[in-house]
């Protein structure tokens, strides 16, 4: 794809053309025997440059004729920035058509207004016809001078003169022929591909809205009409169902009542048996439970009196208790305040501390020596 979207487009670049003409007035060169003549060099390759470009020119109208044949955007919807995309991708070719189709189909894709991409579809076609005239141009001054410079006409080749001549007249020919095909090309861009895209305008686009939801309207409303006859038939059908379900329903209600009402019939008949069975039995139970509390209670009295004379009597004890703390308290405070009681600790103190003396003197680590005299 990098080849389709670079390059020239045609098959007359300037070097090509030079280089086929070299090669071709070296063969006429050799043909003619005259290698050591200059006049003769001049003559064969400015002669095979304009021959190279003639036959380069034609099949590049040929190839270019086949292209527009071909018509590659009739059948695509190229209105569509989606599909343009795609086709801008996937277009083959390498002339200029399908060059030039590839860039405004870009563009289009990529976000352009139809009047931008008319500018440069525009700006393409003056591109290419002033490569074009410039190629005529220049290789019929090429030509030209050659032939001035050369020895020519060369009386004694009067083919190669006639030949020669022809060429130089073909080459605007060709040029002329090439200038209108690039325009039938841009009137085969103009036809299906910028007037499909050209009424991008607010009203055009409005007008397409407007078209695009009357027909969304008109299928919406088929659809509804389509699916109101189905849900009228679906109504129907469920009506019937639910007569035939409510006949059933009223039969299998009227049995569940029969049978109800026989049912709930026996059940008061048994609730009110064992009602009143309770009902005895629970005034037996209370009036056993009253004489046994009463009892429980008289018990209760009695023990709670014996329990507070208890208490009365361990109150009076307590009492004593304290008044013969408080006198043995009274006692101590007189003993402790008198002179013989402080005298007695202070002796007591003293020999503590001799007895505390005396028991490290008496335990502190000694030392025996022997001392051995001899015999008297």
């Amino acid at each position: 794809m990098s080849n389709q979207k670079t390059g020239y487009g045609m098959l007359t670049p300037i070097h090509l053309v030079v280089l086929a003409g070299i090669v071709v007035g070296a063969i006429a060169t050799s043909c003619m025997g005259a290698f050591k003549l200059p006049d003769v060099w001049i003559f064969s390759i400015v002669g095979g440059i304009g021959l190279a470009y003639v036959l380069l020119g034609l099949v590049d109208c040929i190839l270019r004729a086949r292209a527009l044949a071909a018509a590659p955007l009739d059948s695509q919807d190229v209105s569509d920035r989606a599909v343009a995309r795609e086709l801008a991708e996937s277009l083959p070719g390498t002339g200029l058509l399908a060059r030039h189709s590839r860039r405004l189909l870009a563009a289009w894709g990529a976000g352009a207004t139809g009047q931008q991409v008319s500018r440069m579809a525009a700006t393409q076609l003056y591109r290419a016809l002033l490569a074009l005239v410039a190629e005529g141009v220049a290789i019929f001054a090429v030509v030209a001078i050659g032939l001035l410079i050369s020895d020519f006409p060369m009386f004694d080749a009067v083919v190669i003169n006639i030949a020669t001549t022809i060429i130089l007249l073909l080459i605007p020919l060709v040029t002329l022929a090439r200038i209108q095909g690039a325009s039938r090309e841009s009137g085969y861009i103009e036809s299906q591909f910028l007037a499909r895209i050209g009424n991008d305008t607010p009203a055009a686009a409005t007008t397409d809205f407007a078209q695009k939801v009357e027909t969304s309207v008109n299928a919406a409303t088929a659809r509804f009409a389509d699916t109101e006859t189905k849900a009228a038939a679906a109504i129907e059908a469920a009506t019937a169902k639910l007569a035939d379900a409510q006949q059933k329903a009223l039969a299998a209600l009227t049995d569940a009542q029969t049978s109800a009402s026989a049912a709930a019939l026996k059940a008061s008949t048994e609730s009110a048996a064992a009602l009143a069975k309770s009902s005895a039995d629970a005034a037996q139970a209370l009036a056993k439970s009253q004489a046994e509390a009463a009892a429980a209670m008289a018990q209760g009295q009695t023990e709670v009196a014996k329990q507070l004379e208890r208490v009365t009597a361990l109150a009076a004890s307590i009492e004593k208790v304290l008044d013969l703390q408080k006198s043995v308290d009274g006692t101590l405070k007189s003993v402790s305040a008198t002179d013989e009681f402080k005298s007695t600790l202070l002796e007591l103190k003293r020999h503590l501390a001799e007895s505390d003396e005396l028991i490290k003197t008496a335990t502190k680590p000694r030392r025996i020596r022997f001392v051995e005299n001899p015999a008297e």
